[in-house]
């Protein structure tokens, strides 16, 4: 009985608990959706078999990016560098009428070579987070799919209107890291970018779900104005600077699902779906969750890991729970 009370009562008051607060977040008038974006891929060359396409989450067809650019440009929204996302938090610049910033984390050569032009063409702003020197795992990861951004590369993006930061210097798992090595990541990093830019790097994106209260206070310490950390959804004016939410953009997001995930609605929904997908992470660590979800990205259930497939296996399950919920309560009353 007592384990019924907690399982149909107690615990769905949590969710509902949940799932006001985060509609509460997201119907803040002052929200800012930060998009993400990984590396983008031409349609043309997978429909030609020249490189594969088995990664579902963390690359955009270069078609699909561009369609989803134009209907920001057509619908008026303004993109944001973090520089004028900080100001608009400061009070000292005021908020457009429909804000939106653009990043991308890795620093992938398709960012100069597909997505660029397309920002350039539409005079969009964007920021890349760049590690730039990336591991052997995380080169080895797009061996034969893409390559990394050179130096010469990152001075034309950042000139041209898209700007670089940090994404720590070798793409590694900060959390993972002792506090002197962490240090040496977030502090080489931006070294090694301001030598490049020849201007002070202020933004941080944590790779590899590495973030957490230790990394954040230490890429504070480190004068990193704002971090964006692995959580989902928009930012507002209560967003920890140092803990901002994203959005992620997946290679199956359709031009619907985009639009939709620029509201509140759908950002509630998203924001709910990923804090679902943290919780292995706090059971089992970072770096044995990424291995995980590693194998069961490229096993047959692969597809089932995409935002869209998740919310609905999710709804399914909560008509399931709801189900559940009467049958006790049923069972309670007519007892």
């Amino acid at each position: 009985m007592v384990l019924g009370i907690v399982i149909f009562y107690l615990v769905p008051g949590l969710i509902v608990a949940e799932i006001l607060r985060c509609v509460c977040l997201e119907h803040r008038r002052d929200r800012i959706p930060i998009l993400l974006y990984h590396r983008l891929v031409s349609r043309g060359d997978v429909a030609a078999g020249r490189v594969p396409d088995h990664e579902p989450i963390y690359v955009s067809y270069d078609d699909t990016f561009a369609a989803q650019m134009n209907f920001l440009r057509q619908q008026g929204f303004t993109t944001l560098h973090l520089d004028e996302l900080l100001a608009i938090r400061q009070g000292s610049v005021a908020r457009p009428a429909r804000p939106v910033v653009l990043t991308f984390d890795d620093g992938y050569a398709s960012n100069y070579t597909l997505a660029w032009p397309i920002l350039r063409r539409l005079g969009l702003k964007a920021t890349i987070f760049v590690a730039p020197r990336p591991d052997d795992y995380t080169r080895n990861r797009v061996a034969g799919l893409d390559g990394f951004l050179d130096e010469a590369q990152m001075r034309a993006l950042d000139a041209g209107g898209v700007a670089i930061e940090s994404h720590t210097l070798t793409h590694c798992v900060l959390s993972d890291l002792d506090g002197a090595a962490a240090r040496y990541e977030l502090s080489e990093s931006r070294r090694v970018l301001e030598r490049i830019l020849g201007r002070p790097v202020r933004h941080l994106a944590v790779p590899r779900s590495g973030h957490s209260r230790r990394i954040r206070s230490l890429a504070k310490g480190e004068g990193y104005r704002t971090v964006c950390s692995n959580g989902k959804g928009s930012s507002n004016g209560w967003s920890d600077l140092h803990a901002l939410p994203r959005i992620v953009i997946e290679r199956d997001t359709t031009l619907q699902d985009f639009s939709l995930a620029l509201g509140p609605r759908r950002a509630v929904v998203l924001r709910l779906v990923g804090n679902l997908k943290r919780i292995p992470a706090l059971v089992f660590g970072t770096t044995r969750t990424q291995m995980i979800r590693r194998v069961l990205y490229g096993s047959p259930v692969g597809s089932w890991f995409q935002t869209r497939r998740l919310v609905r296996g999710l709804a399914f399950i909560a008509a399931l729970y709801a189900t559940a919920i009467v049958v006790f309560t049923w069972y309670l009353v007519t007892r």
